[in-house]
């Protein structure tokens, strides 16, 4: 498996997990516009270091040794993550907690009669 095939794995991997959604949330996470992204599914361009520094700032239950080397298991456990139960988990109910506020902000800005109903 190329570099660039073990990055969409786990790409993959996390998706199946419920942990990224879309190509667009990892091109955000990685800094990079969806072309670029494309551009790295396609082997066009060799994962970075800077993309992998991203990565696995983001979702640091992935293994970078699996990531690089292939070798060991894809995920590391949450339990062998330092703060990963406190920092994580809190920025995940964040983000959870930001994305219902824009769709509840959306959804008044289409319909400003419901807002007397709020």
């Amino acid at each position: 498996m190329t570099d660039n095939e073990r990055f969409f794995a786990a790409y993959n991997f996390l998706k199946g997990k419920g942990h990224i959604r879309t190509y667009a949330d990892l091109a955000e996470v990685l800094g990079i516009d969806k072309a670029e992204l494309n551009d790295l599914k396609n082997e066009k361009q060799k994962v970075s270091i800077d993309n992998l520094r991203s990565f696995i700032k983001t979702y640091p239950e992935i293994s970078l040794n699996w990531l690089v080397l292939e070798e060991g298991s894809i995920e590391i456990k949450k339990n062998n993550i330092p703060n990963f139960n406190v920092k994580t988990e809190l920025l995940i109910l964040q983000k959870e907690k930001i994305e219902e506020l824009e769709k509840e902000i959306i959804e008044l800005k289409i319909h400003p009669k419901n807002r007397d109903s709020i």
